[in-house]
């Protein structure tokens, strides 16, 4: 009885697990547009941007990747979402245009497992809605798991930081990387109160002055994240009214910015990165 038991829940697990897979549409390789609701996924590389306009949308782009056609990088987005409630971009690799993923967003909707190489602008943009109160009863939305690779890309220094999150409260922002980058910053978040900062990662920046800006968002959690810069490239934190920062590691930045937290506990601050013994 017992084994039985034991087989039904891992059959269950199976199910689910093939259930959140599921894909309704394989997007045609010439298709630019997806307005209906479903699952829609990618069975090869691309070099046509995707643009999101509903909601109740998912794309999984399966680690494919949309790679703009102009050698020397161009302009535009990869990968553009209009009024997305509950869209979902999973899994794309996106290669060379100005910016990556641009996402005006609505409730419950996700970044997940993205990575964006060769942006020219800003990498990833998320912004809620511009025109209104936010509505309490709204879900998060949910930014993790992304990459913003910029080593040796040959482009020039990019215009803004890697990742601008603007007008969503509450919004998880969780165990996204950024490395190499030659912009103007890791994270700007501005107008978005009661933020979750966990575990995101800022490695190896080559410029930059202020890698965590909060802008008219208070009441941020900060935890778990790592700043680790090749050479000094300013504060750390900066503008975190009512943030609570707790075991944080900033290395080569200059201040941290962890005095203008209202908590802060066990974070590590290191002028440079250690040399030799």
């Amino acid at each position: 009885m017992r084994l039985n038991s034991k087989t039904g829940l891992a059959l269950a697990g199976l199910l689910l697990s093939a259930n959140a897979l599921a894909c309704d549409t394989l997007l045609p390789a010439n298709q630019i547009g997806i307005s209906a609701p479903g699952k829609y996924c990618l069975s090869g590389n691309r070099s046509l941007p995707i643009d999101i306009n509903g909601s109740d949308i998912e794309l999984d782009c399966r680690t494919r990747t949309l790679t703009n056609p102009s050698t020397g990088g161009g302009p535009g987005v990869g990968i553009m979402v209009r009024g997305g409630g509950k869209v979902v971009v999973r899994n794309c690799r996106v290669d060379g245009f100005a910016n990556g993923i641009q996402a005006d967003v609505a409730s419950g909707a996700q970044l997940l497992n993205n990575t964006v190489l060769r942006a020219q602008d800003t990498p990833i943009i998320v912004h809620g809605n511009p025109f209104g109160p936010p509505d309490p009863q709204a879900e998060p939305v949910r930014i993790v798991g992304n990459r913003v690779i910029g080593y040796d890309n040959g482009l020039p220094a990019n215009w803004g930081p890697a990742l601008r999150v603007h007008g969503l409260p509450g919004a998880v922002i969780a165990n996204n990387v950024v490395a190499g980058y030659r912009g103007r910053g890791g994270l700007e978040l501005g107008e978005s109160p009661d933020a979750q900062l966990t575990g995101n990662q800022f490695l190896d920046f080559e410029a930059g002055h202020r890698m965590i800006q909060f802008i008219n968002s208070p009441r941020a959690r900060v935890v778990h994240n790592t700043i680790m810069s090749r050479q000094p490239v300013g504060e750390g934190l900066t503008g975190a009214v009512d943030a609570t920062c707790v075991e944080n590691v900033f290395v080569n930045v200059q201040p941290s910015g962890f005095a203008s937290c209202s908590v802060a506990r066990y974070n590590v601050e290191q002028p440079q990165p250690p040399t030799g013994p």
